[in-house]
């Protein structure tokens, strides 16, 4: 049975995130994939970023679902920033765009079959051809777009809960909080379940539905800045970014006046 560790991680405004660098999180997600013990349980994967954070204070459904996940990463640069701000140590960043195609490959070469779920309506579809045209011997179990982002499993038709109980990786797009809660709520259902994940706008990216930021943004920490361009409906949820870096200002304040106290 694969074992995930889960004491070393840093706490990010009470959202643990991993520890692992890039190598040792996809040489885990290839150990899972080749484990066919029954007993091993099904990986859950948290991208995390600051939005994310931000939203797990305020709401404590989502706080609880974070904690019950295998394995949250530092998505956001802000969250890499954190860490480094608060413990002084550096922390590999790994983006649900970046780990969506590199698992497929990892599938197809172990012959694992995916799903998947989200995103709107054709665009699972287009995502899965590219990836099949891309990949060789990558096998989709299915795709699914919902409606409504809140359907349960067993409300899905059956042909789509068929498809999605036999594949091995289930990639969930449906946008946070709604796709880590819908995992939380569903993983349950799905027996032969290896690996899910929540990849946000992942499908909208692999299909040029939506331009992902250029190196050079991705690179620099800016990739929020560039998608904001591009959507500025998101000025809203950007609001979120001053309002993590101020709390974690707070936290540094608090942790530094307690040393001088101790």
């Amino acid at each position: 049975m694969l074992a995930i560790e889960k004491s070393n991680r840093y706490q990010v405004l009470g959202v643990n995130i991993s520890t692992y660098s890039k190598d040792e999180f996809f040489f885990l997600v290839q150990m899972r994939l080749k484990d066919d013990d029954e007993n091993s349980p099904p990986v859950f994967i948290v991208t995390v970023n600051p939005e994310i954070a931000i939203q797990s204070i305020i709401d404590n459904e989502f706080k609880e679902v974070l904690k019950a996940s295998t394995i949250n990463t530092a998505d956001g640069v802000g969250i890499s920033w954190a860490i480094n701000f608060l413990y002084n140590k550096q922390i590999d960043r790994i983006t649900g765009s970046d780990s969506f195609e590199a698992i497929c490959k990892y599938c197809a070469e172990l012959d694992q079959r995916v799903f998947l779920y989200g995103a709107a309506p054709s665009i699972a579809q287009k995502a899965a051809d590219i990836l099949t045209d891309r990949i060789e011997d990558l096998k989709v179990a299915g795709v699914y777009s919902p409606t409504d982002r809140g359907t349960p499993f067993e409300n899905l038709p059956e042909d789509t809960q068929d498809s999605m109980r036999s594949a091995s990786v289930v990639f969930v797009a449906l946008g946070a909080p709604y796709q880590e809660k819908w995992i939380h709520d569903n993983l349950g259902k799905l027996p032969n379940c290896k690996l899910i994940i929540g990849i946000g706008g992942s499908f909208d990216f692999i299909t040029g539905n939506f331009k992902r930021a250029p190196v050079v943004f991705r690179k620099s920490g800016l990739e929020w800045l560039y998608r904001l361009y591009l959507q500025p409906s998101r000025w809203r949820r950007m609001l979120r970014l001053p309002l993590f870096a101020l709390n974690v200002l707070l936290l540094k304040a608090s942790i530094l006046d307690n040393k001088k106290t101790a």
